[in-house]
């Protein structure tokens, strides 16, 4: 890394500094109690994405689908943008003070939702929105990495995932049994934004960074941070953490593999966004299901996919193995998706197409998780100061993604079919392991480094495991 040289914190930042940092390496319930407030927080930081308002947001702010569509892609790309300068931010300052203005941004904003008379209006806000959630995902993935060993990072980034999941649960959930008895949209906004006051008060008051010492540390295990801590293992020079923006991603985006895990994994999830955004529309031109049988099949996607992404991550983190483990189920996913496709002009009763999304939601989340963790390990073997910034980085190409797929789908699907496109998909997935296999390593856990006095800490390298 280039050398950068290192200021002393100072307003906002030393106060977080004093205040809001673990100056030892969290161990044992400590430690998982921050990972579930970094949850929370990932809960209230999507909220940008609660779109279950639109069939009454329409007609009550006058604006039309077509209008819709052309925000939504609009607003991903400010999310996008915002997300390079977020990640570079949370490894200079820190990640708790990043996440804490975001978050109450975010609250404030989502109350700001009642101020809105029109589509412009509407515009202003929700796009706001978006651009705090860009600056807020680094830090998320920053602050999951710090509290999470390599040994339990798979289980970390599980629950990560989770919160974004549940998030667009809630926004589905509490309109569909609130609605009945407040029958408005603006009864729903402060019904949610009490909800995120509620999530946000024990993440303002009990979140905290690491030291940035020991955030410029590789920990194996708790025992690998409690040994740095008793000086059994010393502590090597720590890395500086660049600049500015243009150093931070000058120096991570220098590095091919960054390139290759990235694209490859925003195009493996071509096909959960596929079914999240299409998924109705497209079992009911396909299968010719009325509304309620095909909105309910593209729920069923993400019934399993939000239970196994914390199983997931734990048979990553046992046996140790990322790289096997996501390839192996890739593999699943194409051969379910090559049966599956198919069936598309030979339609399938509702039961059974029920059976095939539990199926692929449940794979497509297996074999996305343990990524997680390799991208993460990947982005410590470059540097441990370029962690949220490599989330970041992910982060952008992956809302860019979003905002293309939001018109090449309806653009395939228009002309040549639905099962032309879930083809599309499939060559995706064929990407990402492409893509998997073409960076070196990160076949079995690296060794753990020898507690010895006198010596250095250091990361395996990639390229041995």
């Amino acid at each position: 890394m280039a050398n950068t040289e290192r200021t002393e914190p100072r307003g906002l930042s030393a106060y977080f500094a004093a205040n809001r940092t673990l100056d030892a390496y969290p161990t044992g319930m400590r430690r998982w109690w921050m990972l579930i407030l970094t949850v929370m927080a990932t809960v209230v930081s999507f909220y940008e994405f609660g779109f279950s308002l639109l069939p009454l947001w329409l007609p009550a702010l006058h604006f039309s689908l077509s209008q819709f569509g052309y925000f939504l892609a609009f607003a991903v790309f400010l999310s996008g943008a915002s997300a390079m300068y977020g990640g570079p931010l949370a490894d200079r300052h820190g990640r708790v003070v990043v996440i804490d203005l975001c978050l109450l941004a975010m609250i404030v904003l989502t109350f700001a939702n009642l101020l809105m008379t029109g589509f412009w209006s509407f515009v202003i806000v929700r796009g706001l929105m978006n651009i705090v959630a860009g600056l807020s995902w680094g830090a998320l993935g920053g602050l999951t990495r710090d509290m999470s060993p390599r040994v339990s990072r798979g289980v970390a980034f599980g629950l990560l995932t989770l919160g974004a999941v549940a998030c667009q649960f809630l926004w589905n959930f509490v309109p569909g049994v609130t609605l009945p008895y407040f029958h408005t949209w603006q009864s729903q906004i402060w019904i949610m934004g009490l909800l995120a006051v509620a999530i946000y008060i024990p993440v303002f008051f009990f979140l905290k960074d690491l030291a940035p010492n020991l955030r410029l540390m590789v920990i194996e295990s708790e025992q690998t941070g409690a040994a740095y801590e008793s000086g059994e293992i010393e502590q090597g020079p720590a890395q500086a953490a660049p600049g500015s923006a243009t150093q931070a991603f000058a120096e991570l985006l220098s590095h091919w593999s960054v390139w290759a895990l990235t694209i490859g994994a925003v195009a493996f999830l071509s096909i959960a966004l596929t079914v999240q955004n299409f998924g109705s529309e497209m079992f009911a031109e396909t299968y010719k299901y009325d509304a309620a049988t095909a909105t309910s099949a593209a729920s069923k996607f993400w019934l399993f996919n939000g239970m196994m992404l914390v199983p997931a991550g734990y048979l990553s983190d046992w046996l140790g193995m990322r790289k096997a483990l996501s390839l192996a189920l890739t593999v699943l996913v194409l051969i379910g998706l090559a049966w599956w496709i198919p069936t598309f002009n030979h339609p399938l009763s509702p039961r059974q197409l029920d059976l095939v999304v539990l199926v692929m939601g449940a794979l497509t989340a297996s074999a996305y998780i343990p990524w997680t963790a390799q991208f993460s390990e990947l982005l410590e073997d470059i540097s441990p100061a370029l962690q949220a910034t490599g989330w970041s980085f992910f982060q952008m190409v992956f809302r860019v993604w979003i905002a293309a797929t939001g018109i090449l789908v309806p653009y395939v699907s228009k002309h040549y079919g639905w099962s032309a496109w879930m083809w599309v998909t499939f060559g995706c997935a064929t990407l990402f392991m492409a893509a998997m296999l073409s960076v070196r390593g990160y076949w079995r856990p690296a060794a753990s480094p020898a507690p010895m006095r006198g010596g250095t800490g250091a990361p395996a390298a990639a390229g041995a495991r």
